[in-house]
């Protein structure tokens, strides 16, 4: 009996000499994955496929994959500069609080684990030069506010001050 070849094509351009399997293709050219074994369409089963996600990072948002929640709460998310930074620092805050609180659970156990402590204070850095980052941004703000005055408001605080200095006489 002749033994069947897989035949993909390899790096080097030339067909794969290894043992095909039931498929026709070896175990490296995808003779083992059949996908997923149920019944809806391969397409499908895969779309909002989070069975990787592990925090979220660098998860790819579309708005047409929005839940009806998240479309009601982006309407109310504000779009202002400053109440942005504002609200990131106040998440900073509790995400920090969150942290404390998980190294002080592991820290109760009866065997704390040092690498997960050790984890969890490097994110608290990492969030903490978030905060940082968020309060120069803050101050940038401030600043370009101030600058951007005309001075009109403060000529106007200035006449209402001598207006009411005047009545009271």
């Amino acid at each position: 009996m002749e033994k069947k070849l897989c035949g993909a094509k390899t790096k080097s351009g030339e067909p794969c000499k290894k043992a095909a399997l039931a498929n026709g293709r070896c175990r490296l050219h995808g003779g083992k994955s059949t996908g997923p074994k149920n019944k809806v369409k391969h397409s499908e089963s895969l779309k909002g496929n989070k069975n990787a996600l592990k925090h979220g990072l660098y998860e790819a948002i579309w708005a047409d994959t929005l839940t009806v929640e998240e479309r009601e709460l982006l309407d109310l998310v504000s779009t202002d500069p400053k109440a942005q930074v504002d609200n990131g620092l106040k998440l900073s805050e509790i995400r920090i609080r969150r942290m404390m609180t998980r190294i002080v659970q592991e820290e109760e156990k009866e065997k704390p684990n040092p690498v997960v402590v050790r984890a969890i204070e490097e994110a608290i850095t990492r969030v903490g030069m978030n905060t940082v980052n968020l309060i120069r941004e803050s101050s940038r703000l401030l600043e370009m506010n101030k600058s951007k005055s005309d001075g009109s408001l403060d000529r106007l605080v200035e006449i209402l001050d001598r207006a009411r200095k005047e009545f009271k006489r």
